[in-house]
């Protein structure tokens, strides 16, 4: 990504309701299909960890690692005190094989140019029984600038990503899209963006994320909270559509 937007993500991570409703969405997962043991020796990574916005989390659930294909990303997790940081690309994972308890890809997998390539890899250096939790953007039609500012690949379907883990020995547990509450608001927002695009480039250099447009504090919070509830929704039922999809995937066998 470019350095601006990891700096505005380390700036909004905390209270900016698109992170605030992911996080609560992932915790849900991990809680489910992994289950909290802090002082456990479990490994789990965080695959593309970004500026460490869930490394603290995963703690709570064995020993968190983070990898991120740039130094500017891994800097950002260092100085918050995250300990075990790696430098590496997503289809070269520095893990021996069956090793590693969890893997998480959270918007990461859609900026690896080989995507079945890292799913292969996440599949190798995990332990029989072991889980993969991926997050993406959804569906190639909302491809935009802001896709290319943040180095996307790809957008993905439900159906596309489930095959692809699934081609690598993957046995897909649940997946679902996720942001389907505010989807009917999102979606013809992304497209007046597109067409704005299309008639006017925008200037790459000066661009920051869609995040970072400011929004009062009492609607932060309104979409915060109508996003994590997506979370106790997920327990009961996967959703059909929205602007991210999700996927729990276990490699065949059992844990030690």
């Amino acid at each position: 990504m470019e350095d601006a937007v990891y700096q505005e993500f380390l700036e909004l991570e905390a209270d900016h309701w698109w992170f605030r409703g992911r996080r609560a969405i992932f915790i849900s997962l991990l809680d489910r299909f992994v289950g909290r043991r802090s002082n456990s020796d479990r490994l789990l990574l965080d695959l593309g960890c970004g500026v460490g916005g869930m490394l603290g989390p995963m703690a709570e659930y064995g020993k968190a690692l983070g990898t991120d294909v740039t130094f500017k990303g891994l800097e950002h997790c260092a100085a918050r005190g995250f300990p075990g940081l790696l430098a590496s690309h997503g289809t070269h994972a520095p893990f021996l094989d069956d090793s590693l308890d969890c893997i998480t890809a959270f918007d990461a997998i859609e900026h690896i140019d080989d995507d079945v390539g890292a799913l292969r890899e996440m599949h190798r250096a995990l332990k029989p029984g072991g889980v993969m939790i991926a997050s993406c953007p959804a569906y190639q039609f909302l491809y935009a600038n802001q896709d290319r500012i943040t180095h996307h690949f790809r957008r993905y379907t439900r159906g596309e990503l489930m095959r692809k883990a699934r081609s690598v020995g993957f046995e897909v547990e649940q997946s679902s899209y996720i942001n389907f509450w505010l989807f009917p608001v999102i979606l013809p927002a992304v497209l007046l963006i597109k067409l704005k695009e299309a008639i006017k480039k925008p200037d790459d250099a000066t661009a920051g994320s869609n995040v970072g447009i400011g929004i009062p504090n009492w609607a932060n919070a309104m979409l915060a909270g109508i996003f994590s509830s997506e979370a106790k929704v997920l327990k009961l039922l996967s959703s059909p559509l929205g602007h991210s999809v999700v996927i729990v995937a276990r490699k065949p066998g059992v844990t030690s």
